[in-house]
């Protein structure tokens, strides 16, 4: 079994790539870590009664439970595959985000923009270095 560590695509030392990777693992262990603590804490599908989310935002929000651990597994054994889950999940993360902001909007008139600051950062970076990686 080998893992994939390639240099970068311009020669060099092979650490730029690693530091890089070591941030996606921390974005997405963190992620990880959140949503089984929250499944462990209230079970699956759990919505607060007093203050409860359309059952569709729920559903979604619990696929991260199994896609953060995949993508985490993708990126150290087939690197390419781990990127294109990466991204696919941090787009997922902002379509979700995006469709909960017009939600809250609308039914409460609350501007729902916490997850802007590490979902956004996260997915700024991953955009802007998976070329790098891919490479």
């Amino acid at each position: 079994m080998t893992v994939e560590t390639s240099e970068t695509s311009r020669g060099g030392s092979p650490w730029p790539n690693r530091l890089i990777l070591a941030v996606w693992f921390v974005c997405f262990s963190v992620g990880s870590l959140i949503h089984i603590l929250t499944v462990a804490k209230f079970g699956l599908f759990a919505n607060d009664p007093a203050d409860p989310l359309p059952m569709g935002f729920v559903v979604v929000n619990e696929l991260f439970t199994v896609l953060n651990p995949l993508t985490i597994l993708l990126l150290i054994f087939k690197r390419r595959a781990g990127i294109v889950s990466a991204l696919g999940v941090v787009a997922l993360v902002f379509a979700l985000n995006i469709a909960l902001m017009v939600w809250f909007w609308v039914a409460k008139h609350h501007l729902h923009t916490v997850w802007l600051y590490l979902n956004g950062t996260m997915g700024v970076f991953m955009a802007a270095t998976a070329q790098r990686l891919w490479l």
